[in-house]
């Protein structure tokens, strides 16, 4: 046993003799999550620092690869120690792995970063109008940056009609724009502004469309849904292949309706739609192609199935997955203005309007995600109405010869409106900052854009 254990010894001796301590790089950054606009230059400046210096000498590569493939699939960007590379991938998100190898001993030191590669219009307000007898769509890029006529800019396209409305599609890289004139229908590429199909593409055979037209996905991303005239028909959401989002979408859902040009995405798995010729609401699982009267309760607030009030106006209220919650405008045959509202499947509000000066010459409504307030415009002026009070106070008036277009609430902080005017044919975009109480701050607009045509709609297009 002696002679066994001084034997393991000399072994363990031995190894221990030829054991050599290598010259090791660790890698630091302050920062690991990046976002670039495509084709702009990103810059890496990592330090280094080497465990055991000894002038060796070192190679880098900088290599690119998407959430959704590995470091094999990957772009090599750059083969310098700081990276200072233009970027061409698409938009989308990826995993940038730094890799610095000791050229003598072979052994590699890696670090990996997050990367967001946007579009050129990766995220901003769309402006739906008319110029020079034109329909056309501008963009407000989110770091103000201003594209009056993308399309036609670009790619020298021009849309026949007048203008009614444009919408961004979202989750999961839902890069599409729908934007509708009274001639034609039109999906576009989100990220660089270039046409992908016409009116036989989207919604074959239409010809004529009208200002009650809407588009949405559900909440669970299984479906697309365009409300036209009354009639739903739908798409394959972004829970598919792009091949099956970039379908036509199905025929009108049979039934007898009329349907409010809104999408009410409250649930995941349950759409809801408003049905103004029977004056209650409707719904439709995901992935189906039918449309049901809402089951409903006269012990609740009151019932989906019979609401018996015509709806004029919708927002979004708070979001939360399965429970999100809509605000409604709605009148009775007396003409008289009531705001409903619906989270999840639960029935909310349901109260007469009271002390709001021109409620019943509504223009745009907006409500918050913060705060229990609605915003309406009627002609010029902008008021505030306090949901708990129920009451109103005006927040903003603009000068005479100005005429509210739309209001939208900048849906990630609510803590901007978004204001579009015309006078005459020239349209004006303006942003409010709110406070707490919900009021504009400083009682006057943080920006102004102008060089537009006569403005129609406005929408918030995602990253």
């Amino acid at each position: 046993m002696l002679f066994i254990a001084t034997l393991c010894l000399g072994c363990q001796k031995e190894n221990i003799a030829d054991f050599t301590v290598l010259n090791e790089i660790s890698i630091k950054t302050d920062i690991t999550d990046y976002e670039v606009t495509q084709f702009d230059t990103l810059k890496v400046n990592p330090v280094l620092t080497e465990s055991k210096p000894n002038g060796d000498t070192f190679t880098y590569q900088w290599k690119m690869y998407s959430y959704f493939s590995g470091p094999n699939d990957g772009t090599i960007i750059s083969r310098e120690k700081n990276l200072n590379a233009q970027i061409g991938l698409a938009p989308g998100t990826y995993y940038i792995q730094y890799k610095v190898t000791n050229a003598n001993t072979g052994v590699s030191s890696f670090m990996l970063y997050n990367a967001v590669v946007n579009g050129k219009f990766y995220e901003g307000w769309l402006v739906s109008g008319n110029k020079a007898g034109k329909a056309q769509f501008s963009f407000i890029r989110s770091d103000d940056a201003l594209f009056l006529s993308p399309s036609e800019d670009f790619y020298k396209v021009s849309y026949p009609g007048k203008a009614l409305k444009a919408f961004a599609g979202i989750g999961r890289d839902l890069s599409l724009i729908y934007f509708f004139t009274d001639q034609g229908a039109y999906r576009i590429n989100a990220n660089d502004f270039s046409q992908l199909s016409g009116t036989n593409g989207v919604l074959p055979g239409a010809q004529n469309f009208s200002s009650n037209i809407m588009y949405g996905n559900n909440q669970g991303l299984y479906d697309q849904y365009i409300v036209k005239d009354g009639g739903l028909y739908a798409g394959f959401g972004p829970t598919f292949y792009v091949a099956e989002i970039l379908k036509p979408f199905s025929e009108r859902f049979s039934g007898d309706y009329q349907l409010f040009p809104g999408v009410i995405s409250s649930k995941a798995d349950l759409t809801y739609f408003y049905d103004n010729k029977y004056r209650h609401f409707m719904s439709s699982e995901a992935l189906t192609r039918t449309l049901e009267v809402a089951i409903g309760s006269n012990n609740a607030t009151y019932n989906l199935g019979n609401v018996g009030k015509t709806m004029l106006f919708m927002d979004y209220g708070s979001q939360s997955y399965n429970q999100d919650e809509f605000y409604f405008l709605m009148k009775d045959d007396a003409n008289v203005r009531y705001l409903y509202s619906l989270k999840g499947t639960t029935p909310g509000i349901a109260q007469v309007i009271g002390n709001s000066p021109g409620i019943e010459n509504v223009s745009a409504m907006a409500t918050s995600s913060l705060l229990k307030q609605m915003y309406y415009a009627t002609s010029n002026s902008i008021y505030l109405y306090d949901i708990l009070a129920n009451s109103s106070r005006l927040v903003y008036q603009f000068p005479a010869g100005y005429t509210i277009a739309d209001i939208e609430l900048l849906r990630s902080t609510s803590k901007r409106m978004a204001v579009a005017v015309n006078q005459g044919v020239n349209g004006e975009v303006y942003y409010f900052d709110l406070d707490n109480t919900g009021d504009f701050t400083g009682n006057t607009y943080k920006k102004k854009f102008t060089g537009f045509g006569e403005i129609v709609h406005l929408s918030y297009r995602k990253r």
